[in-house]
């Protein structure tokens, strides 16, 4: 036997070794994509930074106890050329899940959502505490930013009560600025269709004379069925020409003076928001407003109510002449029994 043919059958015999061993290899790394990438489960966030490599990405999930074996996740994207699809962000992460499960959740599915909820009755000044307290926002605007807000917003005062109460998504990195177009924008739509829809013959000129209105209504509130009788009272009393003597507008204007009591010093002394020594409404809202209190000065009740005293509980007695109020103040404030 020659040598050449010696030598072709030993090639012959190399290569189907060769490919013996990459079936092997193929067929153990199937497995391996295949099998959960961590043996302890759990669930977890990681953040993939902006022009993160899939090694840095797979060496990040494997510091953290996320992946046993990241040369697995490595090779598949590489071989699957998914790489480009990887994108910056929040992703949830199951250790339960197999290398394939991983790429495709990596590639496919959305960013993390965080919530901000901003609630009925807070002032921008505490809505701009939360939103900043979200570690997840970026923070693009300065320390003070009411008149940066106000500018962003398209208003032509302080940007009180412009943002609608609720609770919002947004992702990791989301500008506070965007959040706050965002909430203006509810706003907007909210006012646009109760205002459309409103009844007739209210005393507001504009749809921000209503939503002034409505900011006391979520102050005065402590039972959400009593909206519409309190937006009764304040309406009723506005075609009347009567002062609304509404505490929480005084309360507003007093700043940082009000110390958790009203004295009767604070009702006699002049702001631009206190109704008992003004007529008519606060030059801007004194909180945000629901959906639900803008709807009801639009849609109040049908009553002649003009009064309202609080009866401890959080609800309120409600009247139409002085005397029937006097008396519920004696009862309820004074603690004097009819």
């Amino acid at each position: 036997m020659s040598k050449r043919v010696i030598w072709l059958r030993k090639g012959v015999v190399w290569i189907a070794m060769a490919g013996m061993i990459l079936v092997g290899l193929y067929q153990w790394f199937y497995a391996m994509s295949l099998s959960p990438i961590s043996e302890t489960p759990q669930q977890a966030i990681i953040t993939i930074e902006p022009g993160s490599s899939v090694k840095v990405i797979a060496n990040q999930l494997e510091q953290q106890g996320l992946m046993d074996y990241p040369s697995v996740f490595n090779v598949l994207l590489r071989i699957t050329k998914q790489a480009k699809k990887l994108r910056a962000g929040d992703y949830r992460v199951d250790t339960t899940w197999n290398y394939q499960e991983l790429l495709k959740h990596l590639t496919e599915d959305p960013e993390v959502q965080y919530p901000i909820t901003l609630i009925e009755g807070m002032t921008l000044k505490d809505a701009i505490q939360v939103v900043r307290s979200l570690p997840k926002i970026k923070q693009d605007l300065s320390a003070q930013p009411w008149d940066e807000i106000q500018q962003l917003l398209g208003l032509t005062s302080y940007p009180e009560g412009m943002l609608l109460p609720n609770t919002y998504f947004i992702t990791a990195g989301t500008k506070e600025s965007v959040f706050y177009r965002r909430a203006y924008q509810a706003l907007t739509e909210v006012m646009e269709r109760e205002w459309s829809n409103r009844i007739a013959d209210l005393p507001f000129n504009n749809a921000y004379e209503a939503l002034v209105a409505a900011s006391i209504v979520e102050k005065e509130t402590g039972v959400p069925s009593e909206r519409p009788l309190i937006a009764a009272a304040i309406v009723n009393r506005l075609k009347k020409g009567m002062p609304l003597q509404m505490d929480p507008t005084v309360i507003y204007g007093m700043g940082d003076r009000f110390q958790g009591n009203i004295r009767k010093k604070d009702l006699q002394t002049a702001t631009p928001y206190n109704t008992y020594t003004n007529k008519g409404l606060p030059p801007t809202p004194i909180a945000l407003a629901s959906a639900e209190s803008i709807y009801a000065v639009l849609h109040p009740a049908q009553s002649d109510v003009l009064y309202f005293v609080a009866k401890g509980d959080g609800s309120h007695v409600f009247t139409s002449n002085l005397e029937a109020h006097n008396a519920a103040v004696r009862q309820y404030q004074l603690g004097i029994k009819p």
